[in-house]
């Protein structure tokens, strides 16, 4: 989606700086809630720090530059890349989605540079089971905990990467519920047991179209509507996916329906047929536009 932009990266004393991307803001990204191992860091909050696929990355954005901090090695740079797909033309993207409407472009122009990361699917479908009825602060708990109890050391770093399926496939309920999982523990237990056992393979899930993939994972206990959907679209690309929770109901309502009463279902088909493959994209702009720019307005429902 998007033309392929050409990087250039060059390094200086371990330190990497990648440019050539376009729009892209790195606070925005990291922070608006579609992952939960980011924390700002550094002196002044210029530093995202964070774990991706096993690795800990330390990044710094400075303007139209990306700076990749020690530990970093060639293999760190594609992680990064991929991740936050810098290579994708991103201002096309936007263009697009400003173009749906003014309502559209209100919501672009709040949080210009958001990107949607793609993360690795295993650790993305327990951060969704463990986000249902819970706070970005409490899920982002919950995951390093997992991680500290179950995953590996990093480096000299003091985080951990994310368990193997294997690894939290040995934990007992009793065990997860020490990481503040809550309910959601019995739901963390069924699906290590079911993927370390082959009974679902996530990559043959991502390889399926979007609505066989959907009633796949939605097989899978503690994962409803909104939880596949955010899987699909933040970890196996299926960017037609709409993920719809309490904001998202409540912006779509008032900035489209007048404020009137309208089911889930009903808002997912509307964004299928107004926003097409866009609507992921879509969705995240909304999300950041009622945090950001109109939340007052929201808190009522």
């Amino acid at each position: 989606m998007g033309e392929s932009r050409k990087l250039a990266v060059s390094w200086r004393d371990g330190t990497c700086s990648i440019r050539g991307f376009d729009s892209f803001d790195l606070h925005t990204t990291c922070q608006c809630g579609q992952a939960f191992r980011w924390v700002r860091a550094g002196n002044a909050g210029q530093l995202e720090e964070g774990v991706v696929q096993g690795r800990f990355l330390r990044l710094e954005q400075r303007d139209a530059e990306l700076v990749v901090h020690p530990p970093a090695d060639d293999e760190t740079i594609a992680v990064v890349v991929d991740y936050f797909r810098l290579r994708q033309s991103h201002t096309a993207v936007e263009a697009s989605i400003a173009g749906i409407d003014p309502t559209m472009a209100a919501a672009v122009d709040s949080a210009r540079g958001l990107r949607l990361v793609a993360q690795e699917p295993w650790e993305c479908l327990i951060s969704y089971i463990v986000s249902a009825n819970n706070s970005v602060a409490q899920i982002s708990r919950v995951v390093e905990n997992l991680s500290r109890a179950w995953g590996k050391p990093i480096g000299s770093s003091s985080r951990y990467s994310f368990p193997a399926p294997g690894d939290l496939e040995c934990a007992s309920q009793a065990d997860v519920l020490t990481c503040k999982a809550g309910f959601r523990s019995r739901s963390i237990c069924e699906a290590a047991r079911r993927v370390a056992r082959g009974e679902l393979d996530l990559n043959a899930v991502t390889a399926m179209d979007y609505h066989a993939a959907k009633q796949e994972l939605i097989r899978l206990r503690g994962v409803g509507e909104k939880v596949a959907d955010c899987v699909l679209l933040f970890s196996m690309g299926k960017f037609e996916a709409f993920p719809v929770d309490v904001w998202i109901e409540r912006v779509v309502r008032h900035l489209y329906f007048g404020g009137e009463k309208t089911s889930q279902r009903d808002i997912r088909e509307w964004a299928a047929d107004k926003f097409g493959d866009l609507a992921g994209y879509a969705q995240e702009y909304l999300f950041a536009y009622a945090r950001l720019a109109i939340p007052d307005r929201l808190r009522s429902g």
